[in-house]
């Protein structure tokens, strides 16, 4: 093998090792992150809602429900960051194809 053709094939190999721990991190942060995400903001969303058989609030009112809503408001903030890393993963394993 020539050393043209070795620098080619460790290029692409250096490409599929990037790509291959790029999708593994990708599966890793949904599998351990954004469903735990998922759960904690249904959880949030039932003890928030008003949504009981006398109508009053499941958190009760005052401090303890306004910090309910604020870690709410939290997850959702962390959901999209994490969203924009899935984006971020996505496109550099793209452009791993187009360098």
């Amino acid at each position: 093998m020539n050393t043209t053709t070795k620098l080619i094939n460790s290029k692409w190999d250096a490409i599929s090792s990037a790509q291959t721990t790029m999708g593994n991190v990708r599966n890793d942060l949904f599998d351990n992150v954004a469903l735990a995400l998922s759960r904690i903001e249904g959880r949030l969303t039932f003890l928030n809602s008003d949504d009981t058989l006398d109508g009053k609030p499941i958190v009760a009112e005052g401090h303890s429900q306004e910090v309910a809503k604020q870690i709410q408001q939290e997850v959702a903030d962390t959901r999209k960051a994490l969203d924009k890393i899935f984006v971020q993963l996505t496109d550099g394993k793209n452009s791993l194809l187009d360098s």
